[in-house]
């Protein structure tokens, strides 16, 4: 007993020590004054008493001594003082129960000093009936049973307090949507088990069908009764709801945006470097958007190309410095190891002294665009070596005409018995076949043999050069491509093989047709030309550079959507290196060992986008033989090149 006194002395409340039979043995506390006149030394608290407080306190003696005091909880006594919560704790070895009662003035927590119980009564419900919500005690039942609503109950739900309490029209759990009623049930009962308060949002419908979002914030007390009960506050959270859903509509039609136009989205914090990514991550990254979220501003430099990664940082700190907009673009690694070119272009939200503190902003697939520029580069160079090859070859096509012509002369005169051969060497005592000898002797004939085989090789390259300078003459009509292919094939085994048993003839030409391939508008002699210089370019790439397969082999295939028909050309050759692929449609570029005109690939790509408004595509790789891709227009893009209104 000397021990409940000494803890009775600070104790800011209440303090009760009882013997085995529910005996008050001593009362202490500073203040033990709130319980003056219900409760004195002697007295049996009995669960059967008249006084509330006596009786209340009987049966959570009883809770406490029958059980483990923790699951006896906290009992909430009224008095004219204000409310007691009581806990307390059972000795086994001694018989003594300790309860500990804290006081707080007013009822319910409010501070009404001297006001008597009546007013206070007032008072409360005045409060009460201002919030803007439904203050309630309820049992822990599936249908919320109500003991008590505030009047702010009709304006949330459209009932009258009447009508919910003890279920009589309706119960509370009615009101719950459906599909949140086991949410709402799991939430508290997870709280009660945690001797915690809870919080929870669902919807509800009102007493005109209305659907209401709800914020419900609770505790599990006990009654007067010592009965277990929920108190809490129920609001309406509907516009906050509702301005959160267009938020997140809005962010996510943003996001779907950006994804659908190819776009990455990221917001980057620059205190922490964490960046939250969205869009077409899989489009740009070829990974999964949550998985590639663990990748943070150290993650995204480690991305960027070792010999773009300096200046594009160099670039980014700059930009923070002086809060500019960030715009670069660089090569990104992608999860394959491949390298995308792209455009990343970012703004700054700064804080209240303006310094920067967030970075937002959208990486775009830029390949398409380098690959646009490289188009206008090239066909920008084209033009202009056009203009250039036409005057060059009229200039060069008379002298070359004289070279010719001469060495045509020279070589008849020397062979050929004419009777004004003999005469004349007989005049200068000679005979012809002296002089043949001669000549023979000194190589000069084969010196002769030379400039005409020159000069042929040179005439070609002025008709290659007309040809690349001048749309061809005529109209275009539909035509076949298997036709067409046909043809080319028998021009290039005349043109290549003038001997027997020649290389060209050891290649095996697969022909690959879409079934019912449609005819298609296009000049028939360009086209033929076409094919004929990149089954050649293949053919000669397979003769010097040998086959990657089992045998040379060149395959032509032909498939057409409504857009476009293709036409593809692949050999199983030596292939090209990155160098070679990118120069190669480039005027008097050329690798072969014959030191042709070089501009056999180049009169390919003005022919097909030129005068045909198509497009023409290498793919290749030292090893795994190359692929030309020709697309020609159907329908009415093809109708406006036909016309010549481009």
């Amino acid at each position: 007993m000397q021990g409940i006194e000494f803890l009775a002395q600070d104790y800011p409340g209440v303090v009760l020590g009882l013997d085995e039979n529910k005996r008050i043995v001593f009362i202490g506390g500073e203040a033990a004054a709130v319980v003056s006149g219900q409760l004195t030394a002697g007295q049996y608290l009995d669960p059967a008493a008249s006084l509330p407080l006596a009786k209340g306190l009987g049966r959570f003696a009883d809770k406490i001594m029958d059980s483990d005091p923790l699951s006896a909880g906290v009992f909430e006594a009224v008095t004219d003082y204000g409310i007691i919560l009581w806990n307390g704790m059972f000795h086994d070895d001694s018989g003594i129960v300790v309860l500990k009662g804290r006081v707080r003035h007013g009822n319910g927590g409010f501070a009404y000093g001297g006001v008597h119980t009546q007013e206070k009564d007032r008072i409360l419900a005045t409060l009460l009936g201002n919030l803007p919500g439904m203050a309630y005690r309820c049992r822990n039942d599936v249908n919320w049973t109500m003991d008590f609503v505030s009047e702010g109950c009709f304006e949330l739900t459209g009932y009258k307090a009447e009508s919910l309490l003890g279920n009589r029209d309706v119960s509370y759990s009615d009101l719950i949507l459906p599909q949140y009623r086991a949410h709402v049930w799991e939430c508290v009962q997870e709280a009660v088990q945690e001797r915690e308060p809870f919080e929870v949002i669902y919807k509800i419908w009102t007493a005109s069908g209305e659907e209401k979002w709800v914020w419900e914030k609770g505790v599990d007390t006990l009654d007067e009764d010592a009965a277990p009960v929920l108190e809490g506050f129920i609001t309406d959270v509907t516009p906050l709801m509702l301005a959160e859903q267009a938020l997140h509509q809005s962010e996510e039609r943003y996001r779907l945006m950006a994804e659908k136009t190819g776009q990455m989205v990221y917001d980057l914090n620059l205190a922490t470097g964490e960046i939250v990514w969205s869009g077409a991550v899989m489009e740009i990254t070829g990974v999964d958007e949550r998985e590639f979220q663990n990748v943070d501003l150290k993650g995204w430099e480690e991305r960027v190309h070792p010999e773009d990664r300096e200046a594009v940082m160099g670039e980014l700190e700059s930009c923070i410095r002086e809060g500019k907009s960030f715009v670069s673009v660089y090569r990104f690694r992608r999860y394959n190891g491949s390298y995308l070119y792209v455009e990343d272009e970012g703004s700054f939200l700064t804080d209240a002294s303006g310094r920067p503190e967030r970075m937002v902003g959208v990486l775009r697939d830029y390949s398409h665009k380098m690959k646009v520029q490289e188009l206008m580069i090239q066909t920008e160079k084209m033009t202009t070596v056009a203009s250039l090859s036409k005057g060059m070859a009229n200039q060069i096509n008379n002298p070359l005409g004289v070279i010719t012509l001469s060495a045509q002369n020279i070589e008849r005169r020397l062979y050929s018995d004419l009777p004004g051969n003999i005469d004349t060497a007989k005049k200068f005592g000679l005979s012809l076949d002296s002089v043949r000898n001669y000549l023979d002797e000194r190589k000069v004939l084969s010196l002769v043999e030379d400039i005409k085989e020159a000069g042929s090789r040179a005439a070609k390259v002025v008709i290659n050069m007309l040809d690349f300078s001048c749309n061809s003459g005529g109209e275009k009509d539909f035509c076949s491509i298997p036709d067409i292919v046909e043809r080319a094939i028998e021009i290039a085994d005349s043109e290549l093989c003038t001997e027997e048993g020649c290389a060209f003839r050891k290649i095996r030409f697969v022909k690959d047709f879409q079934e019912d391939l449609p005819t298609v508008l296009c000049y028939s002699g360009e086209i033929e030309k076409v094919l004929l210089n990149l089954m050649s370019n293949s053919a000669q790439a397979l003769i010097e550079g040998g086959s990657s397969g089992d045998e040379p082999e060149i395959s032509v295939r032909g498939y057409c959507n409504n857009a476009y028909l293709t036409i593809e050309v692949e050999d199983n050759g030596p292939g090209m290196d990155s160098y070679t692929r990118k120069k190669a449609f480039e005027p008097f570029f050329g690798s072969s060992a014959d030191g042709g005109s070089g501009l056999g690939l180049s009169v390919v790509y003005f022919i097909v986008t030129r005068n045909h408004g198509g497009t023409v595509r290498i793919d290749s790789e030292p090893g795994k033989g190359t692929k030309f891709t020709i697309q020609l227009p159907r329908g009415s893009v093809s109708d406006i090149f036909s016309q010549r209104l481009v």
